[in-house]
Formats: C-alpha cells, sequence, structure tokens
C-alpha cells in the first residue's frame, strides 16, 4: 500500500508538494528554499548533500524526510521529518525514519550516525520526543559542559542517533559538528556557531 522512494527527480508534483509543505508547516523562506534545491543537486560527495525520501499512497505524497550528510565530521542531519495529518499514526513515520538510516548506511558506509533537533513548539512537543526516543535516539544534556550560558539556556533539544556501539562523544565532537551545519545548512539548529567557538574554548 505504501511505498518508500528517493525524490531524484526535482521537477514533480511530489517535489512540489514537499516544497509547498516545507514553507506552510516549516516557514522554509525563498532562499532556505533555495538553499535546499542547491543541496539536492549537488554531484560531489565532499560537499554536505541533501537528500529527500518520501512516502507514496497511490500516487499521493503521504509523507516525506529531509536529511543531509555531512562529510568533514562523518555524520547525518535530519532537518524535517512531516507526515500528513490523516495519515498520522500508521507507523508511516517509523518506517520512513527507519529507511532514511538505512540510505545513510548504504549511501555513506562511513557514517557514524546522526543528529537532530526536536522542535520547541510546545504543541505536540511530548510525542515528538518519545516518538525519537523510541527510535533508539539519545538526548545530549548540554547544560552538562561548561558551554555559553546562550547555549545551555537555550531550551533547543538534540538527539543523536549512533550507528555504532563504540563511539566516542566529547564536547570538541559536537562543536565540529554544529559548527559543519552552521556553515553549510541555512534552516536548521538556531544556535549561532559562533556560541560553540565559545564553548570549545572555555572548555580548553
Amino acid at each position: 500500500m505504501f511505498k518508500f522512494l528517493e525524490l531524484r527527480n526535482l521537477d514533480t508534483v511530489y517535489f512540489n508538494n514537499v516544497i509547498k509543505y516545507c514553507q506552510e508547516v516549516f516557514h522554509y523562506s525563498i532562499r532556505e528554499t533555495s538553499a535546499l534545491v542547491g543541496k539536492l543537486q549537488l554531484r560531489d560527495n565532499e560537499q554536505v548533500k541533501a537528500h529527500v525520501l518520501y512516502a507514496d499512497c497511490l500516487g499521493e505524497l503521504v509523507g516525506f524526510v529531509i536529511f543531509y550528510y555531512l562529510p568533514k565530521n562523518k555524520v547525518g542531519f535530519v532537518e524535517t521529518l512531516y507526515i500528513l495529518e490523516h495519515y498520522q499514526d500508521q507507523e508511516i513515520g517509523r518506517q520512513l525514519y527507519w529507511r532514511m538510516m538505512d540510505f545513510l548506511k548504504e549511501r555513506y558506509p562511513q557514517c557514524e550516525g546522526h543528529v537532530l533537533e526536536i522542535c520547541q513548539d510546545k504543541e505536540n512537543y511530548s510525542r515528538r520526543k518519545n516518538f525519537f526516543l523510541k527510535q533508539g535516539c539519545i538526548p545530549l544534556a548540554l547544560d552538562f559542559f561548561s558551554l555559553d550560558p546562550a547555549v545551555s539556556k537555550s531550551g533547543i533539544r538534540i538527539l543523536y542517533q549512533p550507528y555504532r556501539l563504540n563511539q566516542v562523544f566529547s564536547l570538541k565532537t559536537m562543536q565540529g559538528i554544529f559548527r559543519e551545519m552552521a556553515i553549510n545548512l541555512v534552516h536548521t539548529i538556531s544556535v549561532p556557531v559562533h556560541f560553540w567557538d565559545r564553548a570549545r574554548k572555555r572548555s580548553g
């Protein structure tokens, strides 16, 4: 009934609908939309590249996930996971999420995991949090580190999904990931990169 596919052709109704929902639900600006299109069209695996997987039901868009691969730090970043309202609570989001992980592992064998930020809007926050925790995501306690107060008190919720059991986490590792995100992505994490630079200097 449901098909899960990679969106490769940008000249389709599917892509137009993805962009429509990005603008209506996630408030993408024209600049952010253009940046996404540019990242989708990249051919160089040495650059931060965007991908879209979507769920289809009888020729109709059901949901989609937009994600990136960050080559310098060998991790993915999940920007948007969205299931249309009348298709929710049918396990489609979970299937799309796990297919995205399989995609990252197959396309980028060196990928060590992926990062995501939970939307801070109060509406359905607990539902979103529980969903990602059930998938195996690990919350990162930013206030554990000696960070700039603008970061530690920002209220952002960062989760990490590791792909290997023997991974080692450090402030330096996370600083590198967020720096690559801040430099290369437009519609992404709300904390400016200079806060992470200051955090690294504080921690030595």
